[in-house]
């Protein structure tokens, strides 16, 4: 068995594609950057308003309260991945209420747990002030 050693000397790697690439790349930072010096022109003097515009906070992310069925007939109320006890709740929605007086609380109950546990987390918003209240239900088609 023989090798041709002049056909292993003239293998190369092709750098016609890599070229181009480098090219359009070059060709497209060019571009954007003409459009960013276009846009950020600071010899511009804007008008100035005379009365003050109200800037409104973003909404709040409401607390999630899931009420699920614990087993032997127990309830879990469970805050961010956290078990609370009726009370612990009412203290957590107080904190809340304080930071942000529009807090919004939805309950999410488990379709085994009776529905005073439910009613029972409503009383504890209603305790620390907090009137947006929402419950969840799955609905099949």
């Amino acid at each position: 068995m023989q090798f041709d050693s002049e056909h292993d000397d003239e293998m190369r790697i092709n750098m016609d594609p890599m070229i181009d690439c480098v090219f359009l790349l070059i060709i497209f930072f060019l571009v954007t950057t003409a459009f960013i010096k276009m846009e950020q022109d600071l010899s511009i003097q804007l008008p100035v308003q005379s009365r003050e515009m109200k800037v409104e906070q973003p909404p709040t992310r409401p607390i999630v309260v899931n009420v699920r069925y614990g087993g032997d007939g127990r309830v879990e109320y469970v805050v961010d991945n956290e078990r609370l006890t009726l009370a612990g709740l009412t203290a957590n929605f107080s904190r809340a209420r304080i930071r942000n007086s529009d807090q919004a609380v939805i309950i999410r109950g488990d379709r085994r747990v009776r529905w005073d546990h439910v009613a029972a987390v409503m009383g504890s918003c209603a305790q620390a002030g907090i009137i947006k209240i929402s419950a969840t239900m799955e609905i099949q088609e």
